[in-house]
């Protein structure tokens, strides 16, 4: 698994492991300066045969996870919808191009970075360590965009959805992005 430091922070690189369906909107390009905010998801999935206590124990269970997302994606969106994704377990991955739409919130792709932690957490709060990946996540797309922005779930963006679920814990990643953004370099 190829890793790479983005603006300091290691993430595992699958960009390749996910190729855009030919000729759809989600491989668009956009300039940073069009990016109006990031979307903050929860993948929802459900993995055969109905394992809904997903963990992140190892990383073969994350990269099939990652699979999921992108085949369930694939038809319906046209490539993988989330530019990094976090784990439960605290890996971060990076899924997409930054300089691409994505497709995670409709009708607003072309101004949005959209980041995931995977799981289901319409009942839950993801653990400690999860919280962690998507703060790292956030660090980084700050550092891309050359700014703090505005960081809200996916349903704040598009009224109509449940994802990420209540968000309670929402305080809690952006206080720690905040308070780590300055150990890693711009």
């Amino acid at each position: 698994m190829p890793t790479v430091k983005l603006y300091g922070i290691e993430v595992a690189d699958v960009r390749h492991l996910f190729p855009d369906a030919p000729d759809q909107d989600c491989s668009n390009y956009h300039a940073p300066e069009a990016i109006r905010g990031i979307a903050l998801h929860h993948d929802g999935i459900i993995m055969p045969p109905g394992d809904q206590d997903y963990n992140g124990t190892t990383l073969d269970e994350d990269m099939e996870r990652l699979q999921t997302i992108y085949d369930y994606n694939l038809d319906r969106l046209g490539g993988f919808p989330y530019h990094l994704v976090g784990t439960p377990n605290s890996r971060l991955f990076w899924c997409r191009s930054l300089l691409t739409w994505g497709a995670h919130v409709g009708g607003m792709n072309d101004r949005l970075l959209g980041i995931a932690i995977m799981g289901d957490y319409r009942q839950a709060e993801p653990p400690a360590e999860g919280l962690c990946s998507l703060s790292l996540g956030l660090i980084i797309l700050w550092r891309f965009l050359g700014h703090l922005s505005v960081v809200q779930g996916h349903r704040e963006w598009a009224p109509g959805t449940e994802c990420p679920g209540p968000a309670l814990w929402l305080p809690k990643v952006l206080g720690f992005a905040a308070f780590n953004a300055p150990r890693f370099p711009a």
